[in-house]
């Protein structure tokens, strides 16, 4: 049923969708739609977080009565300690998202006839075509994996003029863009070993929400910075900052930059030009990054340069915020009562203007979390609004419309350039 061609031997239908982050990020990603329509079991399908993991699947059993079952399967998995997931006997379509450093699920569907199969989910990982048993018993629905653009499945970032190589690279593996990178180099810029968060090896961004068919690596600034750029199946552009997010606990893409549409590459080029008026030459004030689209556009990528932790206190919360070069805000309210979490935003924000020393950002509030009786709680409602950022340096006065996250008019300034902490009291 459900419009797809079964074939003799078939006990159920299987199909990768893509990497997600969460269910909340799936159904909040453009992808989203156009899924549903060629895949309208995704609407009624249970969804089933089988452990840690970025890959989503869709199941659908044949027999409308059939047994469904999830369970955790790996390497340290046995009988005595597998943790089932999901067991249903309605024979319904499940979402399964799985599959993290060998952590992964065992489906197991049995039919009204008593025919049986196990299987457990997963690609193969430079095509990303889904790995399914000789026995004919799962049916590969899957969509084909976007074709890399030409001359953009991988990039490295090269050398400087004294001949020392960087050790970091980008590439494109079954849609999903890898970080490589060497920690030995990054103490030619100054790192310290212990400020670098697993600098060996192969790196998977966190925030792909979809497909990509493109990567690039470039400079923006004045010195070297080395910046990801990714185009996502659909021509949206994500990008992450490479040396914040090798301090910070790993690569992590930005949500799709606004005014980025049908994108098709990238190039390096110089911003903030000006011509000498005698020879005609033009200088630039620092490297960039331009995204190349279908109709011939030349668009710049935005950077955000004052990146940092930002805190203040207003009369029962302290407030934590950071701000990352990919455009993504954290927002932590701690009580000042018992200096307990109360509640956490986390999102994307934008650049709307700047006028004199008043900067406008629009914002889009992916998640919040706040304290349960059982733990802390998630829901992905998103939210928008705008916040002001004004004062000098690197103090603000932080107003927000559309949200209680933060008060208006809270004053907040980088938690480097304090002279007390966070939660000295006044």
């Amino acid at each position: 049923g459900g419009g797809i061609k079964w074939e003799d031997g078939n006990l159920m239908a299987v199909a990768f969708l893509g990497y997600y982050d969460s269910f909340g990020s799936f159904e909040n990603s453009p992808s989203y739609v156009s899924l549903t329509k060629t895949f309208p079991q995704i609407v009624e399908a249970e969804q089933v977080v089988a452990g840690l993991g970025r890959e989503l699947y869709l199941v659908v059993p044949r027999d409308p009565m059939a047994t469904l079952a999830v369970d955790a399967e790996g390497e340290y998995v046995t009988d005595d300690n597998r943790e089932v997931f999901y067991r249903s006997e309605e024979g319904k379509p499940v979402l399964v998202l799985n599959n993290w450093h060998g952590e992964n699920s065992l489906v197991a569907c049995t039919d009204n006839e008593g025919r049986s199969t196990l299987y457990t989910p997963g690609i193969t990982p430079d095509t990303g075509a889904l790995k399914v048993p000789a026995d004919g018993s799962v049916l590969d629905i899957s969509l084909p994996i976007p074709k890399p653009l030409k001359g953009f499945a991988s990039f490295d970032y090269g050398e400087d003029p004294e001949g020392n190589d960087f050790g970091i690279r980008v590439s494109l593996r079954a849609g999903q863009p890898i970080l490589t990178s060497s920690a030995a180099p990054l103490g030619y810029f100054g790192f310290e070993e212990e400020s670098i968060v697993l600098a060996d090896g192969d790196k998977v961004f966190e925030g792909i929400n979809g497909l990509c068919k493109g990567v690039f690596l470039g400079t923006i600034g004045q010195d070297y910075n080395p910046v990801a750029c990714v185009v996502m199946e659909n021509g949206d552009v994500k990008m992450a900052g490479i040396f914040y997010a090798l301090q910070h606990g790993g690569p992590d893409l930005s949500d799709a930059l606004p005014g980025f549409k049908d994108v098709n590459g990238f190039e390096s080029g110089g911003g903030g030009g000006w011509e000498d008026v005698e020879t005609g030459e033009t200088f630039y004030e620092y490297q960039t990054i331009y995204a190349l689209d279908e109709r011939g556009g030349r668009t710049e990528i935005p950077y955000f340069t004052d990146h940092g932790r930002y805190i203040g206190k207003d009369d029962r919360y302290f407030y934590e915020i950071s701000l990352t070069p990919d455009w993504k805000y954290h927002v932590l309210c701690v009580s000042r009562e018992d200096y307990s979490p109360h509640e956490g935003y986390s999102g994307s924000f934008s650049e709307k203007e700047w006028e004199d020393d008043v900067r406008t950002f629009e914002f889009r509030r992916h998640e919040r979390m706040w304290a349960g009786d059982e733990g802390f709680e998630y829901d992905y409602t998103p939210v928008t609004g705008s916040f002001t950022a004004s004062g000098q340096g690197m103090s603000y006065e932080i107003g927000l419309s559309g949200t209680d996250a933060i008060p208006s008019g809270l004053r907040v300034q980088e938690e480097g350039q304090m002279e007390s902490s966070m939660y000295d009291e006044d």
